[in-house]
């Protein structure tokens, strides 16, 4: 048994006149069995579609136009990322305060009378909310938790609002222009 393909790409024009290009495929199975027919078409297919010339003498110019500021921050770019420089530094120190109260870390340590000195006026407002559970040395301070979700939103709530008033941040503007002359 052998198969032959065929194919076969005429253009031409359908009867309002526009140029179609017409494509066959066929494929055929010979058997050279006796008792089985000589020549079976397996698959035949034909595909119509609309003609289109290769273009000559193209010339096809891609390029990227940016504008001057944007490669530059604007005001609303620099206090968003002040407020956010702003905020990590106290979340870090709020994180460090309830990692050091929940160890039980030596009060006598500079270092953590220095973490709980500068972060106590942030976590002052929260206190009182919900009691601390105390353990020996260790402390779960809840009102450090609750601190530190408070000034996250708070940041994020605030740099939002200055997005809105200042009219979003500016990144300049690109455009992709592409020119096509055909001679």
């Amino acid at each position: 048994m052998t198969y032959r393909r065929d194919e076969e790409r005429v253009v031409g024009r359908d009867p309002d006149g526009v140029p179609v290009e017409r494509r066959t495929v066929s494929e055929e199975q010979y058997v050279d069995d006796v008792r089985a027919p000589r020549n079976e078409v397996v698959r035949e297919r034909v595909v119509e579609q609309p003609y289109v010339a290769p273009a000559r003498d193209e010339y096809v110019s891609d390029r990227v136009v940016e504008d001057e500021s944007a490669g530059r921050f604007s005001a609303l770019d620099l206090a968003t990322r002040l407020i956010w420089f702003l905020t990590g530094l106290l979340l870090v120190g709020l994180v460090a305060r309830f990692i050091l109260k929940a160890t039980g870390a030596n009060t006598g340590s500079s270092f953590v009378r220095f973490i709980y000195n500068a972060t106590a006026a942030f976590v002052a407002p929260f206190r009182g909310i919900f009691s601390d559970s105390v353990s020996g040395n260790n402390a779960l301070e809840v009102s450090t938790i609750v601190a530190i979700v408070f000034w996250a939103v708070l940041a994020f709530f605030i740099t939002w609002l200055l997005g809105i008033l200042l009219g979003g941040p500016s990144r300049g503007t690109r455009e992709y222009r592409r020119d096509v002359r055909r001679y």
